[in-house]
């Protein structure tokens, strides 16, 4: 039977699994030229993209200049600095790279982690950090009324004012490269979009330590102040997520009991509570709104007994279709198709003032105006100064022998304008960005009131060891104004 099998079968034929090896092999090598003949033009064009059209310079989405080209030296050559330079120069500045970050984020959207809440959870998983939850720091909403001319339009949910369970988040910090531990939360009310930063508690203990040294360096010969200021979590998270957040009022609370007794802490915490029915927070930004920024300025010159101004005094000015940093920090396309209203003040004595700028180290650079036009709504908060790396002084028209100094991070750039009828003179400085020693600047310059304003995170986080350099830094250095040259 075997043998005449055999004769049966063709001499010569592959048998038939012999043939369908064959077959398979054929095929995944006309899949790998075709596979080849697709991946190389697409090679080539995208080279050809990144090498023939303008590198972005600015991302308006993520708020920051973009990477510059190196410039070369041997040292930093055989350090292979250089090369790592260049190679995150490539990177930053891809062509439209805010058009492919829009793109990203939109087709990242589909994908989202929605609750029965309408919430959206973003970054890392987030730890339990308030399981004692603090009813002690809930606002007193009853007694909050919407402000005439908050500007923007309402979007506050009952449900999520009502609840002011203590929360908030921490990044290591802002500029640029921005992270969270805890992540971020954007939450529906009302048809609107807010995102919230989580917080994940902090001692406080270098900013304590900062000002208390601060304070003893200048004698009791100027009044310091601290001002700290919550995120909106504090005011806006539901209650189901409120056990993921540290209490912000412990905090803040903690901090002022351990600072020297000469140093006045104003507790806005309370204040802004009172307001929470109102515009006070940006729903699409980790700013305040400077609606938020004005109460705050007015519960400082009361802590500081100088004159302050009613906000029906002032100038309300719109910026519309704004979009903030929150859009880069979540990613969420919601917040970018959510815009909002961008409002601010001008003090009825603006065209009596006069701003100077300088560098980081006091140079004297230029003069003009506190208030600045913007061309992108999307960095309406350079309003303020147009931003953080400089030194400004404010003139006034006011003739009471009071000059404020501000030490401040982002927040801060919304609160001088609101005292620009409370003092003589207001110098504006970034802890992030002074080179001066803080002590000599303060007293070469006559400063009379010295307060320090930042969010929760500055004053918890990386920023608040900055201040005491401030203190020790450059010691003993002539601090030289060259902008009084021309008055």
């Amino acid at each position: 039977m075997e043998e005449n099998e055999k004769k049966r079968q063709p001499a010569g034929r592959p048998k038939k699994r012999d043939f369908n090896h064959m077959k398979r092999k054929n095929v995944e090598h006309g899949f790998a030229i075709i596979s080849l003949m697709i991946m190389v033009p697409v090679f080539v064009l995208i080279s050809l993209f990144l090498l023939v059209f303008p590198r972005s310079t600015v991302s308006y989405i993520e708020k920051r200049n973009l990477a510059t080209f190196p410039e070369f030296s041997f040292e930093a050559y055989f350090s292979g600095k250089y090369t790592s330079d260049i190679a995150t120069f490539y990177d930053d500045t891809v062509p439209f790279r805010d058009d492919f970050k829009t793109a990203g984020y939109n087709f990242k959207n589909i994908f989202g982690l929605h609750t029965e809440e309408e919430v959206t959870v973003v970054g890392k998983p987030m730890a339990v950090v308030n399981k004692d939850k603090d009813e002690t720091s809930k606002p007193d909403n009853t007694a909050s009324k919407p402000a005439e001319n908050s500007g923007s339009e309402k979007t506050e949910s009952s449900q999520s004012s009502s609840t002011g369970e203590s929360s908030a988040a921490e990044p290591d910090k802002f500029d640029g490269e921005y992270t969270v531990e805890n992540g971020i939360i954007v939450v529906k009310e009302n048809g609107h979009y807010r995102a919230l930063e989580l917080f994940g508690g902090g001692s406080g203990n270098s900013y304590v330590e900062a000002l208390n040294n601060i304070n003893k360096d200048l004698g009791g010969k100027v009044k310091v102040y601290s001002m700290i200021a919550p995120l909106a979590s504090e005011y806006y998270t539901p209650t189901s997520y409120s056990e993921y957040t540290a209490s912000q009022k412990e905090c803040f609370d903690s901090i002022a009991s351990r600072l020297d007794r000469g140093i006045t802490s104003v507790d806005i915490d309370t204040v802004l509570g009172q307001h929470v029915n109102e515009d006070i927070y940006l729903r699409t930004d980790h700013h305040w709104t400077p609606l938020g920024a004005y109460y705050a300025a007015q519960a400082f010159a009361s802590a500081a007994g100088v004159d302050f101004k009613d906000l029906s005094t002032f100038t309300k000015e719109e910026i519309p279709d704004f979009i903030g940093t929150m859009y880069a920090f979540t990613g969420d396309a919601n917040i970018s198709n959510d815009p909002e209203v961008f409002t601010y003040y001008k003090p009825d004595n603006v065209d009596k003032t006069r701003a100077y700028y300088y560098d980081t180290s006091f140079n004297y650079t230029g003069d003009g105006n506190f208030f600045n036009g913007v061309g992108d709504p999307s960095s309406a908060y350079l309003v303020f100064m147009g931003g953080d790396e400089q030194i400004v002084k404010v003139k006034t028209n006011v003739k009471n022998g009071k000059r404020l100094m501000i030490v401040k991070d982002s927040y801060g750039n919304a609160i001088p304008g609101y005292l620009f009828n409370s003092y003589e003179e207001i110098y504006v400085a970034d802890m992030r960005y002074f080179n001066p020693n803080l002590v000599d600047f303060v007293q070469q310059n006559n400063v009379t009131d010295l307060l320090f304003t930042m969010v929760v995170y500055s004053a918890v986080g990386g920023n608040a060891d900055n201040l005491e350099n401030l203190r020790t830094q450059n010691k003993g250095q002539p601090i030289v104004d060259a902008a009084l040259k021309d008055d």
